[in-house]
């Protein structure tokens, strides 16, 4: 079998062996009819890969394949067979988007994020949010106050001690005003 290149032969001893796991797990995502044509598709991509001796698990690998091409393909498919909606609660497919809490949380902390900028002292708190909040680099914060780059650092390295160090006096009292909750927590049975 000289006429085997070395991926051929690595293929056949790390890869084939366990075809019948592919075809079983490409049959419950995407239904037997299909699940060799995904394995097959699995394969073309694995003997494309350029560097195939990396792969520590070339198991692992190809099912990994195998589950993105069934997602890939449930997501194309103009119409969707009505048991594939059950193995898509198994593929892990999360919606990206965050939940209400996330938001509410996230906005929660914003403002008050917010909140401890306005607090700082006027010109530090001017340099923070215009770098922060704004986005602008320090040069054009330095331009637009009439300051040097260095101070406009020195602005926003004061700034971020100071807000540090008011969020752990924040946290720091909550501590002190709920500690049942904190004990509590750490006497729970596992």
């Amino acid at each position: 079998m000289s006429w085997l290149r070395d991926i051929d032969r690595w293929f056949l001893a790390e890869v084939l062996p366990h075809a019948p796991a592919y075809r079983a797990k490409a049959a419950y995502l995407c239904g037997r009819d299909n699940a060799e044509d995904l394995v097959q598709d699995a394969y073309a991509r694995v003997l494309k890969t350029p560097d195939y001796r990396a792969i520590v698990t070339p198991r692992g690998f190809v099912l990994t394949i195998v589950h993105n091409l069934a997602l890939e393909r449930l997501r194309r498919a103009n119409v969707v067979r009505i048991d594939a909606f059950v193995s898509l609660d198994m593929l892990g497919v999360a919606d990206p988007a965050p939940d209400a809490f996330a938001i509410a949380s996230g906005r929660s902390e914003l403002k008050r994020l917010l909140d401890l900028i306005d607090a700082l002292p006027a010109q530090c708190s001017r340099v923070l949010h215009m770098r922060k909040v704004q986005g602008m680099p320090p040069a054009d914060i330095a331009d637009a106050l009439c300051i040097s780059v260095s101070t406009v650092e020195q602005h926003i390295a004061k700034g971020l001690a100071l807000i540090t160090k008011a969020r752990r006096d924040s946290e720091a009292q909550v501590e002190k005003a709920c500690p049942a909750i904190l004990t509590s927590r750490s006497v729970m049975p596992t």
